[in-house]
């Protein structure tokens, strides 16, 4: 998953990303198919697919003075977190108001502990000696990828009540997609702003136009009650 998911960042092809991560799923469920009853498995390939398809357009909505590792580094635990966020929802209803920022944090952390890690792994059995080097790195990025997440835990309104069920995991669903929107109109400021611009002249032509309207039948009205009235019969 992470070897499709950097493949899909640095070769910016999101169509065969995704068929690469369609062949590693099917793959992986026909050797194994108690993956597909895997909660694990289940959140690798949905944060995977977050990144395939959201990484690279959160990233290009950033402004040109920010730097792209910066805006690389925002838009993948975003684009991951925004898909996995409606099942982990319902395994935990809880909202974590920390959870980007600690993915934000430890990203740097993260490539010691999964490339070096598995590098060690075959080092082992043949060159214990020399695993420990990798190992010895990878341990310590791990340590430090956990305590970075208890000291986000610990913060006061870390974990937040959400509902339960089908409405927690629904309502979950339907903040994801409008936080996509508010991450798009913060990154065009002169779009919104244009917007409104628009928005306010067509309210004020609307409200003159009403305006107007009551205008002409007040003065329509007043000038048909002002008429003399007509000769009634002579008594």
């Amino acid at each position: 998953m992470g070897a499709i998911g950097l493949s899909a960042l640095s070769a910016g092809r999101q169509g065969r990303s995704l068929g690469f991560l369609c062949l590693a799923v099917t793959g992986l469920l026909i050797l194994d198919p108690s993956l597909g009853t895997s909660v694990g498995f289940l959140l690798s390939v949905l944060a995977t697919l977050g990144i395939v398809l959201l990484a690279r357009p959160i990233a290009s909505w950033a402004p040109a003075w920010v730097p792209s590792w910066l805006a690389s580094a925002v838009a993948v635990p975003l684009a991951a977190q925004l898909l996995c966020s409606p099942v982990i929802m319902a395994l935990q209803p809880q909202f974590s108001s920390y959870s980007l920022l600690t993915n934000i944090a430890v990203a740097p952390f993260v490539p010691p502990v999964t490339i070096l890690g598995t590098i060690a792994v075959p080092l082992v059995p043949l060159l214990p000696w020399l695993a420990i080097v990798p190992i010895a790195v990878a341990g310590v990025s791990s340590a430090m990828v956990a305590g970075i997440a208890r000291f986000f835990a610990g913060l006061p309104g870390a974990a937040l009540p959400w509902p339960e069920g089908a409405t927690g995991i629904a309502t979950m669903i339907l903040w994801s997609v409008v936080t996509i929107l508010l991450v798009w109109l913060v990154l065009h400021p002169a779009w919104v702003g244009s917007a409104l611009l628009s928005l306010h002249r067509r309210l004020v032509f609307l409200i003159a136009a009403g305006e107007s309207a009551v205008r002409r039948r007040w003065t329509d009205g007043h000038s048909a009650g002002s008429q003399p009235p007509g000769r009634g019969p002579r008594v």
